[in-house]
């Protein structure tokens, strides 16, 4: 499958947001100061409430254009309508409270220049402030992402985005073909959109990789990776989607151990997790971690 990619092309970036007039302008300045200049700026402005329309009407850049929802439809909806408007052969994405750094879409066009013709996505390397590799949270906490002991970072990543997702949508440039022919990001879920989407993506081509920190994310308080209630159920939606694809329940037994042990520690889904925890039994008996998850599980009901 041919995209096209040996062609430097347009880009369309698109930035959803929602009430964060405060690191906006920064997500922005990031995105039109890059030195590869073929793009276009697609803010989706997911009905904000906090000045967003005010500070937008205030970009004078004719490669920007803003797009305002009536009402609130999460990140999902926003990146969608995004990917529905754009007019570049490939999409990039970026949130509204992180920063691109220079030339990062020149290097990451470059490396797509060189990628086999399967190719639909590259990223690249993203530096994450707010938490550490364990995801202990903390203003003087750092993490890398890829982090160095991941070693499959390009070519068929299908397998290795059904274990584990590398990919954040900040990092990466798809083709715009491959993504509508997805239908984009799954609306339904309120975070791991990200996950699902790229472990999608990957089982339609390969991926390429730029080995160098070329995004900067800062996580806020309101950052959806900070809801672990919603993650988890997002997570469970994603495996869910994976087993109708027809992953191998192997994979899908790590998934529903670590998610059913989770799930299992609130009193009105300890039910559920017991149940996740029992498939994860099935699909590997011999799985010393899981079933000491499940007797904790269990124990505690």
């Amino acid at each position: 499958m041919t995209e096209g990619i040996q062609d430097h092309k347009s880009i369309s970036v698109i930035l959803p947001t929602y009430n964060r007039a405060r690191t906006l302008l920064r997500a922005i300045n990031s995105v039109l100061s890059q030195d590869y200049r073929e793009i276009e700026l697609i803010v989706v402005d997911d009905a904000s409430t906090d000045g967003t329309t005010e500070l937008l009407k205030g970009v004078a850049d004719p490669r920007l254009r803003v797009i305002r929802h009536d009402r609130n439809k999460g990140v999902a909806g926003a990146t969608n309508t995004g990917i529905q408007a754009a007019r570049g052969a490939f999409i990039a994405f970026q949130d509204s409270d992180d920063e691109w750094l220079d030339g990062k879409l020149s290097q990451q066009m470059a490396r797509l220049a060189a990628a086999p013709p399967d190719c639909v996505c590259i990223y690249c390397i993203k530096i994450v402030y707010g938490r550490d590799p364990a995801f202990h949270r903390g203003k003087r906490r750092v993490a890398c992402v890829p982090g160095p002991d991941e070693t499959v970072l390009e070519g068929d990543l299908h397998e290795v985005l059904w274990q584990r997702n590398l990919v954040s949508p900040q990092t990466a440039i798809c083709t715009r073909a491959a993504a509508q022919r997805l239908g984009g990001f799954d609306e339904k879920l309120r975070s791991d959109q990200d996950w699902d989407f790229f472990s999608r993506l990957a089982e339609t081509g390969s991926f390429a990789f730029v080995d160098t920190p070329l995004v900067s994310t800062y996580l806020q308080t309101d950052s959806i990776s900070a809801n672990v209630r919603k993650s988890h159920y997002s997570q469970f939606i994603v495996t869910n989607k994976m087993k109708r694809r027809g992953v191998p329940r192997e994979i899908l037994a790590e998934h529903w151990a670590r998610l059913g042990y989770h799930i299992g520690k609130r009193g009105n889904t300890k039910r559920r997790g017991a149940v996740l925890l029992r498939n994860a039994i099935t699909a590997r008996p011999l799985h010393a971690k899981t079933w000491l998850r499940y007797i904790m599980n269990r124990l505690s009901m």
